[in-house]
C-alpha cells in the first residue's frame, strides 16, 4: 500500500511543527516529525491498526485513527492508497474534527 498526504494534512503537520518548533525547540520538532512519520509508515503494512474513528455513510468513507503521543492522524483507506486526511493535535477539541469529517 502507499500513503498518501492530503493538502490538509500536510498544512497541519506544518503548523504542529511550527508551534512546537518555536516553543520546545527544533530538535523536540524533529522528534514529533519522525515519531507522526513512523506511526503514518506503519499503515503500509498494517493499515487496519488504526480504530474506527468516524463514519460517513453519505460519502461511503470509514475514517480510522492512530495516536502518536501529542497527535492523532485521521486516514481513510481507498484501493492500496492510504488517504491521510488530517493531523489534528489532542489537545483540540474532537467532536469539531468529527463534524468537519461529517460535512
Amino acid at each position: 500500500m502507499e500513503i498518501e498526504w492530503s493538502e490538509q494534512s500536510r498544512d497541519d503537520l506544518r503548523n504542529i511543527l511550527l508551534y512546537v518548533a518555536e516553543n520546545f525547540g527544533r530538535r523536540t520538532a524533529e522528534a514529533v516529525l519522525a515519531d507522526i512519520r513512523s506511526r503514518a509508515n506503519l499503515l503500509k503494512d498494517f493499515p487496519m491498526s488504526g480504530r474506527v474513528f468516524v463514519k460517513d455513510p453519505e460519502q461511503g468513507i470509514i475514517y480510522r485513527s492512530i495516536t502518536t503521543k501529542l497527535n492523532k492522524i485521521v486516514y481513510f483507506i481507498d484501493g492500496e492508497t492510504i488517504v491521510i486526511v488530517t493531523v489534528w493535535q489532542n489537545r483540540r477539541d474532537i467532536g469539531r474534527l468529527k463534524k468537519q469529517l461529517t460535512q
